[in-house]
């Protein structure tokens, strides 16, 4: 019998607490991350709440389950009490524990404009600027020199703090959207915030302004987003529905868009960046 069985055929002959307590070792990491509101509710003691935090802190089972990173992050939400949270955390940083080295610095920017708030999915409460949220922490944390800006109308830049948490980062990020406004003026984003960065990563829902829609007065002349950066320098598009029109041009060199997100884009940008140097896949 799977745990959802021994739930259904119990019922109310075994106090909500026992029960769980009884069935939590049989449920992989998607069942424990999907009812921590329930063990909550039910009160699920202490001693259980822990062997489910060490669970979720082991590297070989959060590899093992394959989740996505923004599993983590919903789980986190959903939780009423505090007890989950570092495990949650942990989890998330192993789930992305293979992001490779990247040298140099890199230049996120997170669309921050209305249909970014939308859920990723019909059942899902993870919106995508979490994700794009997700990915500009993530790299920090690993280490990765990370310039994280916010962007719709206009733009803001986002401090982190290498080594600091995957998912407080990620929230206090979060929390200022609509900050810069609605709209999605990528291109003049781009032209805005490059400094001579080594890589630069879009992360958006596929809208965006025409060319030629600006409010930065050194972006008055109509460019287009795959233009608005060096020619040689690496641009990448992040599709977080991961179906909609590209804004990026990809028959130009050095321009990707690349559609989702798991912890595989960051190999992804890493394999695509070393051209005709890269190690054969299964070595990264």
């Amino acid at each position: 019998m799977t745990w959802e069985d021994v739930l259904s055929a119990q019922g109310d002959k075994i106090p909500t607490a026992e029960l769980w307590e009884a069935v939590i070792p049989s449920m992989g990491v998607m069942a424990l991350i999907r009812n921590l509101r329930n063990f909550d509710e039910a009160n699920v003691s202490d001693a259980v709440a822990l062997r489910v935090a060490a669970k979720l802190m082991d590297p070989a089972v959060i590899a093992g389950s394959r989740q996505f990173p923004y599993r983590f992050l919903s789980a986190y939400r959903a939780a009423p009490s505090l007890r989950w949270g570092y495990a949650l955390d942990v989890a998330l940083g192993h789930s992305v524990k293979n992001i490779p080295e990247l040298p140099g610095r890199t230049l996120v920017l997170v669309d921050t404009s209305g249909s970014m708030l939308s859920p990723v999915s019909a059942k899902s409460s993870v919106r995508h600027v979490d994700i794009g949220a997700l990915i500009g922490t993530a790299l920090a944390v690993k280490g990765a020199a990370v310039d994280l800006v916010g962007f719709a109308d206009g733009v803001f830049v986002h401090p982190l703090t290498p080594g600091g948490s995957v998912l407080k980062q990620a929230e206090s990020f979060i929390a200022r959207v609509n900050e810069v406004g609605y709209g999605t003026q990528t291109a003049a984003a781009l032209r805005a915030m490059y400094r001579f960065h080594d890589r630069v990563v879009v992360v958006t829902d596929g809208q965006a302004f025409a060319p030629g829609w600006s409010r930065y007065p050194s972006a008055s002349r109509p460019v287009s987003v795959s233009d608005a950066v060096p020619a040689n320098v690496p641009l990448f598009g992040v599709d977080t529905t991961g179906y909609s029109k590209t804004s990026i041009d990809t028959s130009k060199p050095n321009r990707y868009e690349i559609g989702g997100f798991s912890d595989k884009l960051f190999t992804m940008m890493s394999l695509l960046t070393s051209g005709k140097d890269a190690a054969w896949p299964w070595e990264k």
